[in-house]
């Protein structure tokens, strides 16, 4: 018995690990990643998140039962975020979420996690952030192009 524990025990720990890996690890305000290619790439400027995330982003997402979900997010430098959501055509005030982010310089993706401990996922593309799936994919189809917040 103990040893299908220790064993289901290391496999989540090497899963974790294992996901983790390939994702950037943070040292100060500077992003390092985990190999030597990529702590080159995401070294080129002093500090990646300045040049590549930090700001305010703007626009309108999909709603089901609305006309859309007007949102501005803002990533700040020392690794914390704002976002503010407003549902159109609705009686509903906004919506205001604060908490910490990371960005991973080799996929590109900046990983929100609210006070609540609520994630989201950004893929950061240039001057725009597209909203991804809890499994990280971007939205394919006739709507994906409604998933993209511009820098303001």
């Amino acid at each position: 018995m103990k040893k299908i524990f220790l064993l289901n025990t290391l496999l989540v720990v090497a899963v974790i690990f294992g996901s983790c890996g390939k994702c950037c690890k943070k040292d100060g305000d500077k992003a390092q990643c985990s190999t030597t290619a990529d702590t080159t790439a995401c070294s080129k400027s002093a500090n990646v998140k300045d040049t590549t995330v930090v700001g305010t982003y703007f626009g309108t997402l999909p709603c089901a039962d609305c006309s859309g979900i007007e949102t501005t997010v803002t990533f700040n430098a020392d690794d914390s975020y704002s976002k503010v959501s407003k549902y159109l055509d609705t009686e509903t005030k906004e919506f205001k979420e604060e908490g910490k982010y990371h960005f991973c310089c080799k996929r590109k993706i900046a990983t929100l996690v609210s006070s609540k401990n609520d994630t989201t996922l950004f893929a950061v593309e240039g001057n725009q952030i597209v909203l991804l799936g809890a499994d990280g994919k971007k939205t394919e189809g006739d709507l994906s192009e409604h998933y993209i917040l511009k820098k303001k």
